[in-house]
């Protein structure tokens, strides 16, 4: 009761960032992920350098400030009894270790860290680091799922982005510091994003993570380990966003289900097996499949192959079986049908709902027609959401319905299309 009532003051009265997306209604990881993502698609067709930094910070809910949450919970305007109760269920706790049977004797007092395990941990943390997201960083963003932060950067020259990230991540490892909070700048990696493979010499920019007095010379400071791809929330972003390596994990993860499904068979109708797979298999296909569903053919087939492979096991059909027979009688979608359904979802649940249709819209332009300077921003939902919406929205007129009754259409329709029909839709990825 007492964290469905905060939640709902800080919520109601909009007191958390709008970039951080752990632990609160209507926002998850895909969310993190795909604001994560239109923020570089939209920089990088732009003209724009884009560097991301993603923090590593050292058992967070660990050393947070008891002293420095109080002060923040009644700076957010939680005072009197409320704040004395906040405070009593936070302060003088007393911890111990316990190995097997063996228990210390002493029982140490603890002014650090949060309880963990209980449903007020998470909503705690949040207040205590609702500052950091709301940092003001020149060209640059902050995004956070609980302490899982990316800072974003862009600018017109590669100097100038690693001028604004440097400056970016000295207000950051600042703030911080001042929380007593502990970076881990070895696991600190950085990206420098770009639409296309880059030979270009950046040895001489660097981004410390500084100790001293961030003077520009006779700095011997750690820099940040620039990286050719990170694993973030569970998607690996590269630098060209081409998710070629975070496919291939994909199809690791997907063909060692074969075995799962191997066993199966034999013991189960298919009821059941499609219930598993959907529970098991599918799953990981669609997790944030709005950001990299739109990979070239080339990178995606391999996944393709991968889920075939799980539906012929699954329903003991040879190896040369055909494509579209298959995907019809086990009665679900390709990888890039369920790339298909899920952004076009997404660009439903934006939209305001109006249940009587309106002869002054074309079915064609419900969306503002996107505009891009580069084919390279045609692959992601940025472009493709109010694109995709409009050209199956001509057909199915799902502008006017609800969101289970939109998904419903849209899988009828994607399930009986072939592999041409289905990149007929997005004939301009090609």
């Amino acid at each position: 009761m007492i964290n469905s009532r905060l939640i709902k003051y800080l919520e109601d009265n909009r007191l958390l960032s709008d970039n951080q997306f752990g632990f609160r209604a209507k926002r998850s990881t895909s969310q993190a992920v795909h604001h994560l993502t239109n923020y570089l698609t939209t920089n990088l067709d732009n003209g724009m350098h884009t560097i991301g930094i993603f923090l590593d910070l050292a058992k967070a809910f660990d050393t947070i400030s008891c002293s420095l949450l109080l002060h923040k919970l009644e700076t957010l305007g939680i005072r009197g009894e409320q704040l004395l109760l906040f405070s009593d269920y936070i302060s003088d706790r007393h911890q111990c270790l316990k190995i097997g049977q063996y228990t210390s004797s002493d029982l140490k007092n603890s002014s650090f860290g949060i309880p963990q395990g209980s449903i007020l941990g998470p909503t705690l943390f949040l207040i205590y680091i609702n500052e950091l997201c709301s940092l003001s960083l020149q060209n640059g963003v902050i995004m956070s799922y609980a302490d899982d932060t990316a800072l974003l950067f862009s600018g017109r020259s590669r100097v100038e982005v690693y001028e604004y990230a440097q400056n970016g991540f000295n207000i950051v490892s600042n703030w911080l510091q001042k929380n007593l909070l502990s970076l881990n700048a070895d696991k600190t990696n950085y990206i420098l994003f770009t639409m296309r493979n880059a030979n270009i010499s950046l040895t001489n920019l660097n981004i410390h993570a500084h100790n001293c007095t961030y003077a520009d010379t006779a700095c011997t400071c750690p820099t940040l380990v620039k990286a050719d791809h990170v694993k973030y929330l569970g998607v690996t972003i590269d630098t060209n966003l081409n998710f070629r390596k975070h496919i291939e994990l994909l199809c690791t993860r997907v063909r060692k289900l074969i075995y799962v499904f191997k066993n199966l068979r034999n013991v189960a109708d298919y009821k059941l097996i499609k219930q598993v797979y959907l529970a098991l298999c599918q799953s990981i296909l669609t997790y944030c499949i709005t950001s990299w569903g739109g990979a070239a053919k080339t990178i995606l087939l391999p996944l393709e192959r991968a889920q075939r492979a799980i539906l012929k096991v699954a329903t003991f059909r040879p190896f040369r079986f055909p494509t579209h027979e298959l995907y019809t009688a086990c009665n679900v979608l390709t990888v890039r049908q369920l790339f298909i359904l899920n952004v076009v979802l997404h660009q439903h649940s934006v939209l305001p709902f109006v249940p009587v249709p309106s002869d002054r819209r074309r079915k064609d332009s419900v969306c503002i027609k996107p505009q891009t300077k580069h084919a390279f921003a045609k692959r992601f939902y940025v472009f493709l959401g109010p694109f995709l919406y409009n050209r199956l929205n001509k057909v199915l007129s799902i502008y006017n319905v609800r969101y289970k009754e939109c998904s419903k259409m849209l899988s009828e329709h994607l399930v009986i299309l072939n592999y041409t029909d289905t990149e007929q839709l997005l004939e301009i990825l090609t």
